[in-house]
């Protein structure tokens, strides 16, 4: 028996392949996309599948298309980052769906590392979180450190698949914490992680789940007053 096609994993597999030729090719914001017809030739599909997938990137506000223009890039599309969260600062219902997402998958992320986490782990996200608070004090950029902290984390869990899922929204959940960005939120949320820190180390999940709860309805408070994610700073 022939199993039949799946078509939204097609209409996947283009959407991924357009940003991946959009990442290798450099091209930006306001940057053109092939037509239609290139597209179609390139990827080996129809016109209609294509189009389907185009009007879904379209509705996550990664692309423009302009009836007798073109289609334009409207969000940075990058291989190292899900589409599926490119550009959902531009909607705040998804902005706060997405946080709901992260709410259940953060707690639970580091239920599984409290059972998990070693002695090392523990020192080393000790050492970033005074590295944090040092880069704070300083007004230095503290992205880098801030992911690996929550990479530990993730990594602990003993979950692959848990840990890609949450390395998705990795430019998502570092707008938020970037003191270039959102100085005065940024510096907010970054008392969250000696609190994270302090939960793990005395394996308090009541601790933590309080922790992200905070943090959550704090970030779900912002989105509301400002009907979006703010773009610098609230």
């Amino acid at each position: 028996m022939v199993r039949p096609v799946n078509r939204i994993k097609l209409t996947e597999s283009i959407i991924e392949a357009i940003v991946e030729y959009a990442s290798s090719s450099n091209l930006k914001i306001g940057d053109k996309l092939p037509s239609e017809r290139e597209l179609s030739n390139e990827l080996r599909v129809s016109r209609p599948l294509l189009r389907e997938a185009l009007r879904k990137m379209e509705s996550l506000n990664l692309i423009e298309v302009l009836p007798g223009k073109g289609i334009f890039i409207k969000a940075p599309l990058k291989n190292d980052t899900s589409y599926l969260i490119l550009h959902i600062n531009q909607d705040k219902d998804k902005v706060l769906e997405i946080l709901e997402i992260r709410r259940v998958l953060e707690k639970y992320a580091l239920e599984e590392a409290i059972k998990n986490i070693d002695d090392g782990e523990i020192g080393e996200l000790e050492r970033i979180v005074n590295l944090l608070e040092e880069k704070l004090r300083r007004g230095d950029d503290s992205r880098e450190e801030n992911w690996a902290f929550h990479s530990i984390i993730y990594g602990s869990s003993g979950n692959g698949l848990l840990f890609d899922i949450l390395d998705g929204f990795k430019e998502f959940h570092l707008f938020w914490e970037d003191p270039i960005k959102c100085p005065s939120f940024a510096d907010k949320t970054y008392s969250f992680h000696r609190e994270l820190f302090k939960g793990i180390k005395e394996k308090d999940i009541r601790r933590i789940h309080s922790v992200i709860d905070k943090l959550i309805d704090m970030i779900e408070d912002e989105v509301e007053r400002n009907g979006s994610v703010p773009r610098n700073g609230g």
